[in-house]
This record gives structure tokens, sequence and C-alpha cells, in this order.
């Protein structure tokens, strides 16, 4: 898809030699928002930088982020003029009993419901609260995840979050590289649900909008772990000068 003229390339990135593709990693990712690449000026889109690209677009002018720091602002201070939400040109689907691994840089404004990925309300992933992370599937049935913590891991300040699952459904969760520790109060931890995606930045384009810039997200079909989980993890820190 062409967007014309004036596509920004406003990074806040540093170099790095190692990239998200490598690795034999192009195949299993399925959508790459990359920091200062492909977004239009207007926010009406955000170029997909994997090979399937899959672009994120907002026809509606209401519904538009704004482009801040190579990123996407979802400023859900403006609702009374437009909740701010991107769509897929294309759902990513996850099989049950499918390993995926999700990536995303972002800084919130709020730590209340606040949904990364989504397609229908029985499948999507959201920051439930400053220490709570929510995934629901729906294949075969609906089945909701909540993953908690002692700690509060999630704060208003610039984060690489991570949630991944093997195909046994044993979810981890990071923030900023570190593991977090799940507590007696998560409920069913282990979940092989498979669902699918198509929107960013809010819940079947309905509510849970994100209120926050993201200014980065990558998704896998794949278990990412040991050695190049450490180098994505390193990646996005050093991209994004995160100690």
């Amino acid at each position: 898809m062409s967007l014309g003229l004036g596509i920004t390339n406003e990074l806040l990135e540093t170099p790095t030699d190692w990239l998200p593709i490598d690795e034999s990693l192009s195949t299993p990712l399925q959508i790459w928002l990359q920091n200062g690449v492909g977004l239009d000026p207007s926010g009406s889109a955000w170029l997909d930088s994997s090979n399937k690209q899959n672009a994120a677009e907002q026809t509606t002018e209401a519904n538009r982020p704004s482009v801040v720091g190579g990123g996407m602002n979802f400023d859900q201070s403006l609702s009374h003029i437009g909740n701010q939400y991107m769509d897929l040109e294309s759902s990513i689907v996850v099989a049950e009993d499918g390993a995926f691994s999700l990536f995303f840089v972002v800084k919130l404004d709020e730590l209340t419901n606040e949904a990364i990925i989504s397609d229908t309300n029985n499948e999507f992933v959201e920051i439930l609260r400053d220490n709570s992370f929510r995934f629901k599937g729906n294949v075969p049935d609906n089945k909701t995840t909540v993953l908690r913590t002692d700690s509060t891991p999630f704060t208003t300040s610039l984060m690489v979050v991570s949630l991944i699952r093997p195909a046994n459904g044993e979810f981890e969760w990071y923030v900023n590289g570190n593991y977090v520790e799940l507590n007696a109060s998560t409920t069913n931890g282990s979940n092989t649900n498979g669902f699918d995606f198509q929107n960013i930045g809010s819940r079947n384009d309905n509510d849970r909008f994100l209120d926050g810039i993201l200014y980065e997200l990558l998704f896998y079909t794949k278990y990412i772990t040991g050695n190049t989980l450490t180098r994505m993890h390193t990646y996005l820190k050093n991209k994004f000068n995160i100690s």
C-alpha cells in the first residue's frame, strides 16, 4: 500500500547490530509496527515493517491517533471528538495450542483496561491494572487469563512489555526484559485457546481504549525464548534508551 509523500522517519532509536528478523524470525513475524517507519503524518496509517504488509490504518479522522516520537499517541482526553484506535488490513490468527510472542513499547497515561490488541470482546490482550495483565481467547471456548504479581511492573514510564506463550499455554510476562513473577491469585496462567486480532489500541473498536503512546509493536507466531529473547529485549531497550 502506498501512502504517497510525507511519511515521517522521526526515530527514537539508536543503532544495533541485531534485528527482529534475524535468526529466521522473519517467517513467524506477523506484524512489525516499527518506530519512525511508515507513519503517515495525519495518523491515518502505520505501515508494517514485516514482510506480511499488514498496515494499521484509521480512515476516520476523528479516531486517528497523532504521530509523536516516531509512534502513535492514542490520546483519550480527546474522546469528546472520537476515541482513537487503529485496525489492521488483515486479521492475524493464532490457532488453539499455538505459540506466540507479543512485544510492544509504550508510555501509558492510564493503567486501567488499556487494550493493546483485540478482535472481538472475547479476543484481546490488555493491561488490566498496574499489577495485572489479561488475555482472552475464544477457540474452542471463551477462556480468560489474568496474570497477577505482588509488585507493580506497569507504570507510566516508557516500558518494553512482553507477553509470551509456548504451545503448552504457560504464559510468561516481562517488563523491560525482567521476568515478572506471578502470584497465587493468577487465573488460568496456562491457556492454550486460539484467537485472532485486527484492532490496535481498543477492544473490538468499542471500549478499553489505549491511552498513551505506542512506540513499537511486534507479534510472532512463535515462542521466543533463551538467547533470542534476551537479544530481543536488548534490542528494544537499546533502541529506546531504557536501562
